[in-house]
């Protein structure tokens, strides 16, 4: 889905570019044939150009933490054990902050804990090169089954209803369940408790 998105925010780029490109050129053209509205249509030139900034800025920045947000609290969420990651395409946003898109490989179990084996991409954080195997809670709605995106644990632990979907993954012993660390920071970050705690440690010791 990450991969679609990225490809999707590129082509509107280059739209809302040709569109900004155009509607400079009528305004030279105003500029130099109908002097008298130069003023009004700069300012609704500047206006719409504004606007259509932080459109995309709002869609590069927050449409797939949306997503994320709208099938969490909808309860759209699944365990999905990663079996294999692995860094796959390096992608960088317009204010220049960099990432990698990782391709994962896991099996993931449905609302019925059906295992269904599922490829799928991820924005990572730029300086992650590893992804240790383990569970972790993703967005899928059988009904959409590319729309899958990796749920940091404070997001899931910030929504009591998905307690009981939560509760019955850990209750069954057919799944393996071994959690990982889950949180957002320029990307997202997926690594072991022990990598965690070493991180902490060493970031006490530099402070």
């Amino acid at each position: 889905m990450q991969v679609f998105i990225a490809r999707l925010l590129n082509k509107l780029l280059i739209f809302m570019l040709l569109a900004v490109g155009v509607l400079g050129a009528g305004l030279v053209y105003v500029a130099k044939n109908h002097h008298p509205f130069l003023y009004p249509c700069a300012a609704a030139f500047l206006a719409l150009t504004l606007v259509l900034t932080l459109l995309f800025k709002w869609l590069e920045n927050s449409l797939d933490k949306t997503v994320v947000m709208k099938m969490a609290r909808s309860g759209k969420i699944a365990l999905l054990n990663i079996e294999n990651a692995r860094r796959f395409l390096p992608l960088r946003d317009t204010g220049f902050t960099s990432y990698w898109i990782f391709e994962f490989e896991g099996t993931l179990y449905d609302g019925e804990h059906n295992p269904l084996k599922k490829t799928f991409y991820e924005k990572m954080n730029r300086n992650l090169e590893n992804v240790p195997r383990g569970s972790v809670y993703v967005t899928y709605d059988p009904a959409k089954p590319a729309q899958i995106f990796i749920i940091p644990n404070a997001l899931l632990g910030s929504l009591p209803a998905l307690r009981p979907v939560v509760e019955a993954y850990e209750k069954d012993r057919d799944i393996a369940v071994k959690y990982l660390d889950v949180h957002y920071n320029r990307g997202m970050v997926v690594r072991s408790f022990q990598e965690a705690v070493n991180d902490y440690k060493r970031e006490k010791e530099k402070a």
